[in-house]
């Protein structure tokens, strides 16, 4: 093989070889591109992930904003709840006290005009003799009595007790002994207690 020849093999291997090196290029320019999709979608998927932490957390504080303020109305209404039914409580209470004030007075009122009924049975007892008629007297002033007691009258004992103004109307004053002074010597009229209330003081004769 003469140097013509081998100068002529050598220009087509060159020539062979050169789209190949062509070619390697657009491959690494497509591998290069490729590689620039890759790093510009993990970005935005970077970027993406940011932003739904950012609207969670943004979330989460308006979810906890209005929890608040939940609770606070929440208080509010039971605070209202409680002092309303406080109100009807009390009112329920002063409507009850009203009512047994009405009934008591009108007991009072009541009992206050049978009161010389009772007074008329004690004298009718004095002054009758032992007889039937008096047992009668005696049987039917009980009833009235217990009747009375029931409704809450009971009788102010007086006589041997020390002198009360506020249960005693002293009609009476006479010299007694050392130890009977300031005490009720007699009973002129019986007083009456109703329902721990003085109904009618006693008329009484008190030593001086």
């Amino acid at each position: 093989m003469n140097e013509q020849e081998q100068k002529k093999r050598k220009d087509a291997k060159q020539e062979k070889e050169r789209p190949l090196v062509a070619e390697d290029a657009v491959v690494l320019a497509e591998d290069a591109a490729e590689l620039g999709e890759d790093a510009l979608t993990a970005e935005c998927a970077s970027e993406e992930a940011t932003a739904e932490q950012l609207s969670d957390a943004e979330l989460l504080e308006q979810a906890q904003s209005l929890a608040k303020r939940l609770a606070e109305e929440k208080e509010q209404i039971l605070q209202r709840y409680m002092r309303l039914q406080a109100d009807f409580d009390n009112f329920r209470r002063r409507c009850n006290q009203e009512r047994t004030n009405l009934v008591n007075m009108a007991n009072s009122v009541l009992i206050q005009s049978l009161l010389p009924v009772l007074d008329n049975f004690e004298r009718a007892v004095l002054v009758l003799c032992e007889s039937s008629e008096r047992e009668g007297v005696q049987l039917i002033q009980r009833q009235l009595l217990e009747a009375l007691a029931a409704a809450g009258l009971t009788p102010i004992e007086a006589v041997g007790a020390d002198f009360d103004p506020q249960l005693h109307e002293a009609v009476l004053q006479s010299e007694a002994q050392p130890d009977q002074k300031g005490k009720v010597l007699g009973e002129i009229q019986k007083g009456y207690m109703l329902n721990d209330k003085l109904l009618r003081p006693s008329m009484v004769h008190v030593g001086g």
